[in-house]
């Protein structure tokens, strides 16, 4: 894979060549927009910082594509606990969603990464500054105002300003699922996550039915 930084008036691109439909495919579905055959690009927020965290998005690409993909192992928990333990000192809000929010329950499935649903996606952004392969950028057209993306052997991922969905049970990461969470006993860190019905009805929206029946096998254990 080869990349290349573009630049816009307040706008960067994140632009990646690629033969190999693998990788196209997993870049379409982290984001990027097929621009021409073998092109892709992703508009990102012109930060302070954007060469370095660009270089660093460079030199993880193709271990980010090839985790999507399922074909490396993927390290969530030393990225989960780099962001709790530098997300505390901030004290901004914050919970766990998606699969790593059922492993950390003990639920036997193999998360891809972290997502996080946060307060406040900037905060996020400077306390994970280091560890930056996206800056965090306002996002339009997308289920929430703002995001941004770090890798410490794994993508984490954030977001902020989730848009309602009006379902219910809510979404996981949409902030009315924020008013019913539990904590979780995970590694001496309490991990906030939603409910497990909530991811339930996640699962099976997405048609997701062995993941489906781990949940439910969690939940009547908990008597939920």
């Amino acid at each position: 894979m080869r990349t290349r930084l573009e630049r816009g008036a307040g706008w960067v691109e994140f632009v990646v060549e690629t033969g190999d439909l693998l990788g196209a495919d997993r870049l379409t579905k982290m984001g990027w927009q097929q621009v021409q055959p073998g092109l892709f690009a992703r508009r990102l927020s012109d930060e302070a910082g954007i060469e370095e965290i660009f270089r660093r998005f460079s030199d993880h690409v193709e271990l980010m594509v090839l985790q999507s993909a399922g074909l490396r192992p993927v390290d969530w928990q030393s990225a989960l606990e780099a962001f709790v333990d530098r997300i505390g000192e901030t004290g901004t809000g914050w919970w766990l969603y998606g699969s790593a929010a059922l492993a950390v329950r003990g639920i036997e499935v193999t998360p891809g990464d972290v997502d996080l649903a946060v307060e406040d996606s900037r905060v996020v952004g400077e306390a994970m500054r280091d560890l930056l392969v996206e800056p965090v950028t306002q996002m339009t057209g997308w289920v929430a105002d703002a995001g941004g993306r770090a890798f410490h052997g794994a993508i984490i991922e954030w977001l902020s300003g989730a848009h309602p969905t009006g379902l219910s049970p809510p979404h996981e990461q949409e902030p009315a699922a924020g008013e019913h969470l539990e904590l979780v006993n995970w590694r001496g860190r309490a991990i906030p996550v939603p409910r497990l019905g909530v991811q339930l009805a996640v699962a099976a929206s997405r048609g997701l039915g062995h993941r489906c029946s781990l949940i439910r096998q969690a939940m009547s254990a908990t008597g939920q």
